[in-house]
């Protein structure tokens, strides 16, 4: 009862001063704080916070236009006789001035429900990832090899890419960081790097990963809990669709949308029903630990020859995933492959330039990889392992011989010869 009463008391003077926080709040973001990202995920950084915006409508056609999406969401919503969207109910005045509301309200969830508690998962997780089969060996580490170079957007926040062969066009999906292009959908030419096609959606909706199924083109928002579905040749909305967790990437199999949320699970959704089928946990055999552990931070995801191929978040490196026991088969490590001395990478935090985009030419067996703000896009192939093996010629060196100073250089007397 007394903290019932602390608590009231304290909702009281804050929504006393919410006319007072209100314009404080307005000067530092431009959309609900729910919505911006970078450093940690979901947090914006004092150095995104201060970077210019480089968003733009100039040039944009009516089609391609925000106000042009939003008439067509408003008559979407009106034949299914939908008034407002989940992400519209969830943000009043109120909530986006004062997001110490959130804070109360979590707190509240966390001490009633421990599956929502962050700590408590982990150890779920953690726990769950120790049963049923156990690998014999550690995944193995391969290496790439640069096969082609594409122009890329680099305005573009990527959140997934899709390889569509039907159009020989490269469809991209990006998020609405406040320095970036904004949330759009994109169809784009590889050998130009000019975007041919795009839509652009409002800054409440922050955008994340796409997949092609059929004719229709699905879109995923990171906290909005919604997702859209539009006509792949002429990307006119058709439809939209719920969910109960954060939107991360998305791929397909062919049967089903799989879906990751930055945890170590993998969703599989109906693609006509939007109904949940399973939920799959991807684990690993851990090289140090020598135990199971559940492989989190799972992003962009791409299906190919029977396996899903996901970014994981943060890290130059792609897990392969069996998509029915969840085990990761193997590592794809691309350290190296972003040029960090580029003037334009290096205006980016780690977590706003990381790798994330993956998609796969099937006719021609081509490899896709590119990631948030790159100024390019690449085509790999993947050499079986080889980080493994590069790797172990480290460990054989003496230790003199290598510097990592220098880059891994032949450095015998250690004095950082390039």
């Amino acid at each position: 009862l007394i903290m019932m009463r602390s608590v009231g008391a304290m909702l009281l003077v804050t929504m006393q001063c919410a006319s007072a926080w209100l314009p404080v709040v307005s000067v530092f973001s431009r959309s609900p704080l729910v919505e911006q990202r970078g450093g940690p995920r979901g947090i914006a950084t004092p150095r995104t916070a201060q970077r210019p915006v480089l968003r733009c409508a100039a040039g944009e056609s009516e089609f391609s236009s925000i106000k042009a999406w939003e008439a067509e969401f408003a008559a979407l919503k009106s034949a299914k006789g939908v008034t407002t969207s989940p992400v519209e109910k969830g943000s009043n005045v109120l909530s986006k001035a004062l997001p110490g509301f959130a804070v109360i309200g979590n707190a509240f969830e966390r001490a009633f429900n421990k599956d929502s508690d962050p700590q408590q998962k982990l150890m779920n997780d953690n726990q769950l990832a120790k049963q049923g089969e156990k690998q014999l060996d550690a995944p193995p580490m391969d290496g790439y090899r640069i096969v082609n170079t594409y122009e890329h957007t680099k305005e573009s926040f990527t959140q997934g890419i899709h390889w569509c062969d039907k159009e020989n066009l490269m469809f991209e999906g990006s998020g609405g960081a406040t320095f970036s292009h904004g949330t759009r959908i994109a169809k784009i030419d590889l050998e130009s790097g000019k975007t041919v096609m795009h839509r652009s959606l409002p800054e409440r909706y922050f955008g994340e990963g796409i997949v092609i199924l059929g004719d229709r083109l699905f879109q995923l928002t990171w906290t909005s809990n919604v997702g859209f579905v539009y006509d792949k040749n002429t990307l006119k909305l058709l439809d939209s669709f719920t969910y109960d967790h954060p939107g991360w990437g998305m791929t397909t199999d062919g049967k089903s949308l799989i879906i990751s949320d930055g945890s170590p699970y993998l969703y599989f959704y109906n693609p006509d029903t939007y109904e949940q089928e399973r939920k799959l946990l991807v684990r690993y055999l851990g090289r140090k630990s020598g135990e199971m552990t559940p492989l989190r931070r799972l992003n962009d995801l791409q299906f190919i020859n029977g396996k899903v191929y996901s970014n994981i978040w943060e890290a130059d490196r792609i897990a392969i995933v069996e998509p029915e026991s969840g085990l990761v088969e193997r590592f794809i490590e691309l350290k190296g492959i972003l040029d960090t001395d580029d003037e334009w990478i290096q205006k980016w935090s780690k977590s706003d330039r990381c790798l994330n985009g993956i998609a796969y030419d099937a006719k021609k067996q081509r490899l896709f990889v590119t990631g948030k703000m790159w100024t390019k896009l690449f085509e790999i192939e993947v050499v079986e392992g080889e980080a493994d093996r590069q790797e172990e010629e480290k460990k054989a060196m003496p230790k003199d011989y290598y510097n990592p100073a220098s880059g891994g250089a032949f450095d015998p007397l250690g004095m950082g010869i390039q």
